[in-house]
């Protein structure tokens, strides 16, 4: 509720895709991926918290927003009785979410594959639209045209990390990218 909050009230409006949305949507993959990929109670509650805190480094600054989300990780969860080895751990899964996704473990992949699940999602068009708005007002894009070719890269060679996203998502991924290409 205290982070959620906080981006609710902190985040800039110009944030049209890594807003509460998003953060929500996140948290909700990791749950529902890590149950299905048989993580632990802790693992879920350390994938459940970064995800929260994943982008909460946009209340900070835009362009090192994993930075930033870690130093506040590193602020606020001791104050909730988190270790300093999950702390460590909730670090390490915000900053696996960098592009291009690198996982090194199966908590790293269930935490690539949530913030990345829209991919393969049926709102993929709209979501994508919203990132598009983001990135173009904050002058990392230019026009639609060139954002659907960078996107058509990226797709062609994302793949989801866990049996339960490659199940779940990569039906609709391949639809949605023959879209892009007509």
């Amino acid at each position: 509720e205290f982070i959620l909050d906080k981006l609710e009230k902190g985040l800039p409006k110009n944030l049209y895709y890594h807003n509460l949305k998003h953060t929500v949507d996140v948290f909700t993959q990791v749950e529902l991926i890590g149950r299905a990929e048989n993580v632990s109670k802790e693992e879920l509650l350390l994938l459940k918290t970064a995800a929260l805190f994943h982008d909460a480094g946009h209340l900070i600054d835009y362009d090192t927003h994993e930075e930033m989300a870690v130093k506040l990780v590193r602020e606020i969860l001791p104050e909730y009785q988190y270790s300093d080895r999950q702390i460590e751990m909730i670090s390490q899964l915000i900053m696996c979410t960098k592009l291009p996704p690198n996982p090194k473990s199966i908590l790293e992949e269930i935490m690539c594959d949530a913030d990345l699940d829209y991919l393969g999602r049926p709102d993929f068009i709209p979501v994508s639209n919203t990132l598009y708005k983001e990135l173009h007002e904050h002058g990392k894009v230019g026009t639609l045209r060139e954002w659907n070719e960078l996107q058509i890269k990226f797709i062609d060679k994302h793949s989801y990390f866990t049996k339960t996203a490659r199940r779940l998502r990569n039906v609709n991924k391949q639809s949605q990218l023959d879209k892009l290409k007509t």
